[in-house]
């Protein structure tokens, strides 16, 4: 396999996440719509002064932007995209994960079907606005503490294939397989429909893995490896004993998936 490595950080963790040997760092996507200019301009120097880019976005949409039930905003939701797609893109972007599961939570009594209908709307209308830019957009399955709407990686690639477009694909999130109490086959069944990988220890504390966890990766990594996908995959959760030990430690496990 081929996976290039990343982490999702801040900016003023870029240079640990550099010295850590890591590939690309993975930010936020709300915040760069709502950065001033002035502080885009500084995040854009520094990027390219160091030649790291952030590949990949995740927090897409603020749950206060709904996505589904009565007070879905469509233009805004729109613009919200293009704002956002032109600044990632600048950036190195390639991978914008759409999670933002309380924008996205169905509200109760709310037809179900109706709010798959509307989130396949997003999902298109993200899609056509990254396109523009070459990025690709990837759905992220949160487990059922998280959202009511796509909680496994089926459901994942599922309502991909129902938005039908080359550019929206589905996210494989090995913390939230293990919440959602899925196995792997989607994710070996996937192929050309993931798009991206977020990876965490397989238990509630979130953490980076340890070393006690290669077993269990190198299960995810053969998983990967069975479905042809070739991509990004970033660390996304906790960060302990503190940011650096847990990058350091995490670089040399994350390996298992290019062996």
């Amino acid at each position: 396999m081929s996976i290039r490595f990343g982490v999702c950080a801040k900016l003023d963790k870029i240079q640990d996440v550099i010295d850590a040997g890591y590939d690309y760092f993975e930010s936020e996507f709300r915040e760069l719509v709502t950065m001033s200019e002035e502080d885009f301009q500084k995040l854009f120097k520094t990027v390219n002064d160091n030649k790291f880019y952030a590949e990949s976005y995740n927090n897409f949409f603020p749950a206060s932007m709904r996505l589904t039930g009565e007070d879905v905003d469509f233009d805004a939701i729109t613009t919200h995209c293009e704002k956002g797609m032109e600044r990632a893109a600048a950036l190195g972007g390639k991978v914008t994960v759409i999670g933002s599961g309380g924008a996205r939570n169905v509200p109760e009594g709310f037809d179900m079907e109706t709010a798959r209908n509307q989130f396949v709307k997003v999902l298109g209308i993200a899609g056509d606005v990254a396109a523009k830019y070459g990025i690709t957009i990837v759905i992220e399955p949160l487990n059922a503490g998280e959202t009511n709407l796509i909680n496994t990686v089926q459901e994942g690639i599922d309502i991909c294939k129902k938005v039908n477009k080359p550019n929206v694909k589905a996210l494989a999130d090995f913390y939230h397989i293990y919440k959602s109490g899925e196995t792997l086959d989607a994710v070996i069944n996937g192929g050309d429909m993931l798009g991206h990988l977020h990876i965490a220890r397989a238990n509630d504390d979130r953490d980076m893995p340890y070393e006690e966890d290669i077993p269990k990766v190198e299960e995810w990594a053969k998983a990967v490896e069975e479905s042809g996908y070739q991509g990004r995959l970033s660390l996304e959760g906790v960060f302990k004993p503190d940011f650096n030990q847990s990058i350091i430690r995490a670089r040399k496990i994350v390996e298992c998936f290019n062996k």
